[in-house]
């Protein structure tokens, strides 16, 4: 019982995204295009035990510090203050975070590359003040949390690709690398936008200060149906220049991101009931996944 509230509390589901991720570029990706790599299994591990545990941190900080918004907004998913206490919320956030710390850092002396601890402090430091403070900020909190997102995106090649080796197959990774991780930032900052009209009611009341609370929800939601113009024109840009070379990574593409993305921003202008907003916001995680799956596709065909 203690464990399951523990995974409810970490958002694993999310997390699975993240081993998601690595998997594919790690065995896949980076295989498929013959790069050479600097981890060692052991080292993959940590680097992976480590974004897990930072991320989980910052996902039960987030809890405790929404307990008062979400017992207004999603009543039947708090779980501070009615399965366990706050203070067992904190000493969870803290042994979490202590250990995701202790795995970067260790990793980092043993690649010899000290300096690199910042990642994983600065990380953890932003996920505590994004929770505490930046959160209730217009779009300053939306921004840093799809940050965060894509630095998920870019850790692993980070610390695994030799960039010191120059080749085509090289530069090939590194651009769809960069895409995705601008793909994953511009798509979540739409979801985090989206989630704050859903939830504009209760941050009302709670007199926090966020977009749809300051410009209000039509003008908002007008906002978030522009932004999906930016990943838009980056899938057209893709279909345009690579529907030649990578036939099929394209036609997922354009029938699994695509597609449901212009459906987004046109349906975005008119919904105003909080279910349809949860919708579209269930269908943005969808479609940040299959973006992630397209290099799946990639690599094997």
């Amino acid at each position: 019982m203690i464990l399951v509230t523990y995974l409810k509390l970490t958002r694993w589901k999310n997390l699975l995204l993240i081993v998601y991720v690595f998997i594919i570029f790690k065995l896949f990706l980076f295989t498929a295009l013959n790069i050479a790599t600097k981890l060692t299994l052991t080292q993959f591990i940590f680097l992976l035990l480590s974004v897990l545990f930072i991320t989980a941190a910052g996902n039960i900080i987030n809890n405790i510090y929404d307990i008062k918004s979400d017992t207004i907004n999603k009543p039947n998913k708090v779980i501070v203050g009615k399965k366990i206490t706050i203070e067992t919320a904190k000493q969870w956030y803290k042994i979490t975070n202590a250990l995701g710390l202790i795995l970067g850092i260790a990793l980092c002396l043993n690649v010899e590359k000290p300096s690199y601890s910042f990642i994983f402090i600065a990380t953890a430091l932003l996920l505590y003040y994004y929770s505490k403070k930046l959160k209730s900020l217009p779009m300053i909190g939306n921004i840093v949390v799809s940050f965060l997102i894509a630095i998920c995106v870019l850790i692993l090649p980070f610390f695994d690709i030799d960039f010191s080796i120059k080749s085509s197959s090289q530069n090939l990774v590194t651009g769809i690398i960069k895409i995705l991780a601008f793909f994953a930032f511009s798509l979540n900052l739409i979801r985090e936008l989206v989630k704050d009209i859903e939830d504009v009611n209760g941050d009302y009341i709670l007199k926090m200060k966020t977009l749809p609370i300051l410009i209000g929800r039509i003008r908002s939601r007008k906002l978030a149906s522009f932004l999906c113009v930016i990943p838009i024109a980056l899938l057209f840009y893709i279909i345009i220049n690579f529907s030649i070379a990578y036939k099929i990574t394209v036609l997922y593409l354009l029938l699994f991101t695509l597609v449901p993305l212009i459906y987004i921003a046109l349906k975005l202008n008119g919904t105003k009931k909080k279910s349809e907003l949860h919708t579209l916001s269930s269908l943005l995680k969808i479609i940040m996944f299959s973006g992630i799956s397209s290099m799946l596709i990639f690599s094997i065909f």
